[in-house]
């Protein structure tokens, strides 16, 4: 009787299956069709507009602006991408694209070339920090904002372009004709060890040669002798999420869950968890990160964070929790939204966007920069941690640690806009015949901060009474002294070295620093407590 009654339990659950699955077939059969009939109206208007509307308007433009607006319904992430949005995307997803290699910057009003990127063809032709692009394919630069000289210097590889330059020293402006070449777009911007035995990496997105990027990063700075990881998302607004897998599975355990994904189609509930192979750093972690965090990043440092395999600090993240599926459409794309992040503790990462404008501008705190506790009871849901820590969801990623970057005064910011910094290191580098090693010997000292003064009111960066009030207050003065100093290592050196210097100054980065000691014991606290469950469920058995 009960295998009979098994039997036809089993029939009905088939016939079930199978009715579901036919009603679905019928209900997606019908929203085809409903959509087809939509779609002969939508021809209709588009060839009226294109025939009667009294100013002339190509299809593309009309076509590619009613699907802006038909996505812009559904919500802030979903967004029709154009033939050029998604070659971009594309481009950055693969970590590469096809150019001279060089990172340019507006400075002064000009193109100026702020480094050429190692082992590129601008490299080996000799281009340098300070070189002002005048023209390309001798079509000037002046009327051009960065993002068209930047298109202009790309194209397919193997094809050439010519660059017109002019250079402190040189005469009169010289043309660079340079073949374009692959140019690796890296995601770890800076990778150093600090302070002897740590570990710093920064990760500005995630591409998918991320997750090899920083395991040879970290590779490295063990073999300079880094026992502790200090890693920097800030500013990271994501990419592909294997990635952000390959580097939360670098410190967590084999197996541990990194995230899950939810949605309204069955296909969206997945279950993302670290690699069983491959290197495990054991030290102690601290994650840095900023309102600029958002999705991928957010998920490591949440699986961090609920696994209590390290401390965040550092500001309250973005909160762009939703997947978001690319399906190619021709030579464009629809990056979909289709389903929502969540935390191995169960939090979800996504911040409510019912107000449009409260979402994009995510209202900063006016907080001064200090290292103090999270907020005890911030808005959202309660989640716990394996230590049994609490922690919010709904809003982003609470670190544990909140902590603000000072604001530079009105006076230093002024020297920065009119990059006051950079032009005096150019100028003091440019009769030197070993840069690196000019840069590398380079010290502030009291006839270098004279020598500055007289520049900036030469040039009226600031009148002569702000500069030297300035460099009377001590903060003002120091942040002076660090702006020059990082900017004749990044003309002589490289950015890496310009950035290094900056990080004596970064609040984030030092308080950092202090908290690897408590990070170690909350992981060490986190192991113990699993021990003990583990061996309890076996003792049950």
């Amino acid at each position: 009787m009960r295998l009979r009654t098994r039997v036809l339990v089993a029939v009905a659950v088939i016939g079930l299956g199978a009715l579901a699955g036919a009603v679905a077939g019928e209900r997606t059969r019908g929203d085809h069709a409903a959509a087809d009939s939509f779609l002969d109206r939508y021809t209709e208007v588009l060839r009226l507009v294109a025939d009667h509307a009294p100013l002339k308007t190509e299809l593309d433009e009309l076509v590619y602006s009613s699907l802006d607006g038909m996505v812009s319904l559904l919500d802030p992430h979903t967004n029709f991408l154009h033939p050029d949005a998604f070659n971009q995307m594309r481009e950055r997803q693969q970590g590469s694209f096809h150019g001279i290699g060089v990172i340019i910057s507006l400075r002064g009003g000009k193109v100026t070339v702020i480094t050429p990127i190692e082992g590129t063809p601008a490299a080996r032709l000799g281009l340098r920090a300070g070189d002002i692009i005048e023209a390309v394919d001798g079509d000037s630069t002046e009327n051009l904002d960065l993002d068209d000289v930047a298109k202009r210097l790309r194209g397919p590889e193997g094809s050439k372009v010519t660059i017109t330059i002019s250079r402190p020293g040189l005469a009169k402006p010289l043309d660079l004709t340079i073949e374009r070449a692959k140019v690796p777009t890296d995601s770890v911007r800076y990778a150093f060890v600090l302070g002897g035995d740590t570990a710093y990496v920064r990760v500005a997105d995630f591409t998918r040669n991320t997750g090899a990027e920083v395991l040879r990063a970290v590779e490295r700075l063990q073999k300079d002798g880094a026992t502790r990881l200090l890693l920097d998302l800030r500013d990271n607004p994501g990419g592909i999420v294997d990635s952000a897998v390959e580097i939360a599975g670098l410190v967590l355990q084999p197996g541990q869950q990194v995230f899950s994904t939810k949605g309204r189609t069955a296909d969206s509930f997945q279950d993302y968890r670290a690699e069983r192979d491959g290197l495990h750093f054991a030290g102690p972690v601290v994650v840095l990160v900023n309102r600029g965090s958002a999705s991928a990043a957010e998920i490591v440092a949440g699986a961090i964070q609920d696994h209590d395999r390290g401390l965040l600090v550092g500001e309250v993240t973005f909160g762009k929790g939703v997947v978001q599926t690319i399906y190619p459409v021709r030579d464009a794309g629809l990056a979909l939204t289709t389903a929502k992040y969540y935390t191995p503790s169960g939090r979800c990462i996504q911040r409510d966007f019912d107000s449009y404008f409260t979402y994009v501008r995510h209202a900063e705190s006016d907080t001064p920069a200090a290292a103090t506790p999270a907020p005890e009871m911030p808005a959202g849901e309660v989640f716990f941690t394996d230590s049994g820590r609490k922690v919010y969801g709904g809003g982003g990623i609470v670190p544990d640690r909140d902590v603000r970057l000072a604001e530079y005064s009105e006076r230093v910011v002024r020297l920065l806009g009119q990059s006051a910094f950079f032009q005096f290191a150019v100028t003091h580098l440019v009769d030197k015949p070993n840069k690196a090693t000019a840069a590398r010997e380079f010290a502030v000292t009291p006839e270098v901060l004279k020598a500055f003064r007289d520049r900036v009111v030469q040039e009226k960066w600031l009148p002569a009474e702000e500069i030297d009030a300035a460099l009377a207050d001590p903060i003002e003065r120091r942040d002076i002294e660090l702006g020059i100093h990082a900017e004749v290592m990044n003309a002589g050196v490289g950015l890496a070295a310009g950035y290094r210097v900056l990080t004596a100054a970064d609040e984030q980065i030092q308080a950092g620093l202090t908290l690897f000691d408590e990070a170690a014991q909350l992981h060490a606290k986190a192991k113990a407590m699993s021990s003990t469950t583990q061996a309890s469920r076996r003792l049950a058995r």
